[in-house]
């Protein structure tokens, strides 16, 4: 088997290093890049791609989780990326934030039995297959869109994105209501809550 370059992305120093011997002690020897701060780019598309392989937990905080989703979203808007993807997941709000986006991508919850998870990271290791991202046609947001919706998740008001982006605000109404038509979303409230727990409010 040939090494690999892994890239292991989590805020818990703990998933950095237990991951990390797992793989040494189960898999050999490969470089194994460490990041644990979402807020400072640890989830970067930038820095997923030059790597072969991308391990990411996504956080306890929903609005860093959505940092890792912007990523994967601009992986597949930006790059032809050969990296293998696997997210580890341990909120449902994160898978249903990923299907209103319309993205696939190999999703793992971070509850299943030590056992499981190796079995799914020998997988991911001995498979060739290259990328791992699909979004549906149908609900693919340009750039433009995509900031504009992130930057909403995030709890920006149009009047501030318009403001940061030297734009007109209509601009931006605009292509929000574009994002959300494509997203097929009759309110953002829909994308701010999963279930009964919200997730930001606007």
């Amino acid at each position: 088997m040939s090494k690999n370059n892994i890239l292991v992305i989590s805020e818990c120093k703990y998933s950095n290093i237990g991951m990390s011997r797992l793989l040494k002690e189960h898999y050999g020897a490969y470089n194994i890049r460490l990041f644990s701060d979402f807020k400072q780019g640890g989830a970067k598309a930038e820095r997923i791609i030059k790597h072969d392989i991308a391990l990411i937990f996504t956080s306890h905080n929903l609005e860093q989780s959505v940092n890792v989703i912007e990523s994967l979203v601009l992986l597949h808007q930006q790059y032809s990326a050969k990296t293998r993807i696997l997210v580890f997941y341990d909120d449902e709000r994160v898978v249903k934030l990923l299907s209103i986006m319309g993205i696939s991508v190999e999703l793992v919850s971070s509850r299943i039995s030590l056992y499981s998870l190796q079995e799914k990271i020998q997988r991911l290791l001995e498979s060739y297959e290259p990328g791992g991202i699909k979004v549906q046609k149908t609900r693919e947001l340009s750039p433009a869109e995509s900031d504009v919706l992130f930057n909403l998740l995030r709890g920006d008001s149009l009047l501030h994105i318009a403001e940061k982006r030297g734009t007109h605000p209509k601009t931006i109404f605009s292509q929000k209501y574009s994002a959300m038509r494509k997203l097929r979303l009759n309110s953002m409230s829909t994308i701010f809550v999963a279930g009964k727990q919200p997730l930001r409010s606007i």
